[in-house]
């Protein structure tokens, strides 16, 4: 039996090579059926930084099979239409990464000792090599624990009736005290 297929505008260029392979002590799970795959929650962002692109990918640890956590890869990617251009024009776009509002509001939450968000286990920048997508980009992981439940996602909150959205409004004003 051949696995499910999915369709996707995902370009795999963008993430090549991290699929199965080991990033800190965390590797990425494979399972095109999970619901954090790369072809689900992997987008482009253009902008007045520079471009990157965002995936979300279900892990776990080296060590600990059994313990699950999500990663968030912050890749820097070429200007699109230069995506096969020379090494030196390539090169020409990297810039060092901006600030991380993800990663400033893990450590803000969890030196506070906030126990409404999922625990961060941790992070790490690299710097793309000669043969990667962008030469001198960046690349950032984030790392924390997968907790029971479904995301709180727009989508999701804005389908529930009213009384439910002022539910959840309410334990976040409890907790944000």
């Amino acid at each position: 039996m051949t696995p499910p297929t999915r369709t996707t505008s995902f370009d795999a260029r963008l993430v090549r090579g991290l699929i199965g392979t080991t990033v800190t002590t965390y590797d990425l799970v494979s399972d095109g059926a999970s619901p954090e795959s790369t072809s689900r929650t992997a987008r482009c962002q253009n902008g007045p930084r520079s471009p990157q692109t965002v995936g979300k990918f279900l892990c776990h640890l080296d060590e600990d099979p059994k313990q699950i956590a999500l990663m968030r890869v912050y890749q820097q990617i070429p200007i699109t239409g230069t995506e096969d251009a020379d090494h030196d024009t390539l090169a020409r776009q990297a810039v060092p990464p901006g600030v991380c509002g993800e990663l400033e509001s893990y450590t803000l939450l969890q030196s506070g000792g906030c126990s409404a968000v999922p625990r961060f286990l941790g992070h790490a920048e690299r710097i793309q090599g000669e043969r990667d997508l962008l030469p001198g980009g960046y690349v950032r992981y984030l790392v924390w624990e997968k907790v029971p439940g479904e995301p709180l996602t727009e989508g999701f909150f804005w389908g529930l009736d009213d009384s439910a959205r002022e539910d959840i409004r309410s334990k976040f004003r409890a907790v944000y005290k």
